[in-house]
Formats: structure tokens, sequence, C-alpha cells
């Protein structure tokens, strides 16, 4: 039995399928894999995060691991909803360079720095202030809504620095740099790796430290950006 391959693209002004163009090879290519391979490595720096620091509390204890678990669904739910300085600060960097008004392009970086700090303060004192409503939404009690609690207010104090993060990295990515960000992040997921085991193996702290190896990283890279 045969396969029969229909176009659904139509046909051009000279007769040929459009299907025909939008498989040859095109000179952006190249520049276009440049910049998203190391854009897409940058995307998993959150997520990194997340499983380093599941792996590391679960030899703490359930309730730990449980209240990890809140905070972190709390945090990065919350991280997500401010990408728009990454991305609305590469967009507007772009246009400049395009342009070719580096100038203009270094004028919309530090804005978008000055509205990042703005709203990381509010975050941060939403974060701390409304901490305890928003984990028993999440629906955790006992030693979970503890642990949950501690992680939550601490992380909150990093707030500032990733959104800042994010904006930097929407200014980089504006210069057509990815891979500082990729390079950023990978760093920042070592490092946290390594101050977490120090602090849990080494001096046997316990999920606050983690938290605050967590808020010392944050403040390198755009985690969800």
């Amino acid at each position: 039995m045969g396969i029969v391959v229909v176009s659904v693209f139509g046909i051009g002004a000279e007769g040929y399928p459009y299907y025909a163009s939008v498989f040859r090879p095109s000179e952006y290519d190249r520049d276009i894999v440049r910049l998203a391979v190391p854009a897409l490595g940058s995307l998993a720096a959150e997520p990194l995060y997340v499983l380093v620091d599941t792996a590391v509390v679960g030899h703490l204890g359930r309730a730990q691991l449980g209240g990890l678990a809140v905070a972190g669904t709390l945090l990065t739910t919350a991280f997500l909803l401010f990408n728009f300085l990454a991305y609305g600060t590469t967009a507007t960097v772009a246009r400049a360079v395009g342009a070719r008004d580096r100038s203009r392009a270094t004028g919309h970086a530090v804005q978008a720095l000055w509205v990042s700090a703005t709203l990381g303060l509010v975050l941060l004192a939403l974060g701390i202030g409304l901490a305890s409503p928003a984990v028993s939404i999440m629906g955790a009690r006992g030693a979970v809504r503890t642990y949950a609690l501690t992680y939550l207010r601490i992380s909150a104090l990093g707030a500032p620095a990733v959104l800042a993060a994010l904006a930097g990295m929407g200014f980089v990515r504006g210069l057509q740099d990815a891979r500082t960000g990729f390079v950023v992040a990978g760093i920042a997921n070592v490092f946290n790796l390594a101050l977490e085991l120090v602090l849990i193996y080494g001096f046997g702290w316990g999920i606050a430290r983690i938290a605050r190896a967590y808020v010392t990283s944050s403040t390198s890279d755009g985690r969800s950006s």
C-alpha cells in the first residue's frame, strides 16, 4: 500500500507549492540555531533549581520535602508571571539595535531594570505578607506548612534580584547574545548545588539554609526566562 502526500499549502504565483520554500535551507538557519539552543538551555534553569532542591531536601524528611513542594510551586508561578520583563526588554532592545541606536537600546535596558526593581520590591512585600494565606490555599498543614512558610519567606527576599536578572537576560538577548544567559544559568545551578551540599551535608543545616542558598544563586540569573 502506497502513501500519498497531499500538499495543503497551495500553489504559489510561479506554480510551485509553498512547502518547497518552507523546507529550503535559509541563510538565517545558523543564526536561529545559535540563538535558540542557548535560550532553550536557559529556560531549563528554574526546573533544574527545583529538581536540585527536591533531591537535597528529600534527604531531610517528608515534611521538609512537602514544604518545599508548596513553596516551590508558589515561587515558580509568581516568577513566571513576570516573564514579560525579559521578552518585552528583548523586543525593545532588538528594535533599537536594528536601528543602529545603541544608546537607545541601553536606555531601554536601564528603564527595564528600574521597573524590575520596583516590581521586585512589591513582590517581596507580598511574598512575605501573604505567605501564610498563600500556603493555606495550597492546603499545607502542620509541619509541612511551617517548612513551606520558612522557605517561601526567605526565598521572597530574592525577588528584586530575580526580576532584575530577567530584564538583564532580555537585554543581552536583544543584543543577539543568548549564550551569556545560558552560561550564567549553568554557573548559578552549579553554585546552588555546591552551596546546598555544603550547608546540608557539611554543616547539617536545614531547609532555611537551602532557601538562603536559593536566594544567593538566584541573584545571578533570570531563571524563568
